[in-house]
């Protein structure tokens, strides 16, 4: 039984890693540090001690990523003019869907409280989360599961009952961790042979959860 759904957000409700490829690329270019894409593409989502590792390879990495760490919401708001623009294919629809049938929902992410305040508002439409749990309070990055059995505590809802909905391989391991239901809506990675066994279903888009949902006996 689904109980509640708890969103990840970069690349899962808005079109940040996208951008954060875009504005990463733009920036090695600048200070003329020749990472291949394939180095880019692993930029995303990824902690300090794996950066620490691509140094080694291609100086100058760490300062990269601090910077576009940094100045990322005032390249998102650039990027993203229009309330709404950022928005993920399907997103209002879910919401809407999860709202009319009273099924809370949560937002767990590595970004900054903060900054995931700002995102939100900026959707153009009004999103009533229950719970906003970020790694930067101290809990520890996914694919630790601690991000998502802090997000069901606060939710007042048993793990086994709670619905992750993520694009990212650290994500989806993360909710197996936590023993709960998750959904894989691909964005900017393409699962590898490490990541396939934890796939429990994929939709590809935010707008395909709703049928899984009403086929779910809570929804009944």
């Amino acid at each position: 039984m689904i109980e509640a759904v708890i969103f990840d957000m970069d690349g899962l409700m808005f079109n940040t890693e996208a951008m954060f490829k875009k504005l990463f690329r733009e920036i090695l270019n600048q200070n003329h540090i020749p990472a291949p894409e394939s180095v880019v593409e692993a930029m995303i989502g990824c902690d300090s001690r794996r950066v620490q590792i691509f140094e080694q390879e291609y100086p100058g990495i760490t300062e990269t990523m601090v910077y576009c760490q940094k100045h990322r919401m005032e390249y998102f708001f650039s990027m993203f003019k229009e309330p709404g623009s950022a928005n993920m294919l399907g997103l209002q629809e879910l919401i809407v869907y999860l709202d009319q049938q009273k099924i809370p929902y949560a937002i767990a992410s590595s970004s900054a409280p903060e900054d995931i305040r700002r995102m939100v508002e900026h959707a153009g439409f009004k999103i009533s989360y229950k719970v906003l749990t970020s790694s930067k309070e101290g809990i520890p990055s996914k694919p630790a599961p601690d991000i998502f059995l802090e997000t069901a505590k606060r939710l007042n809802v048993d793990p086994k009952n709670c619905l992750v909905l993520e694009d990212s391989k650290n994500g989806i391991i993360a909710a197996a961790g936590a023993h709960m239901h998750s959904i894989f809506v691909p964005d900017q990675i393409v699962p590898d042979e490490e990541m396939k066994p934890y796939i429990q279903t994929t939709c590809q888009s935010l707008k395909d959860v709703i049928p899984y949902l009403e086929n779910q006996p809570a929804m009944v």
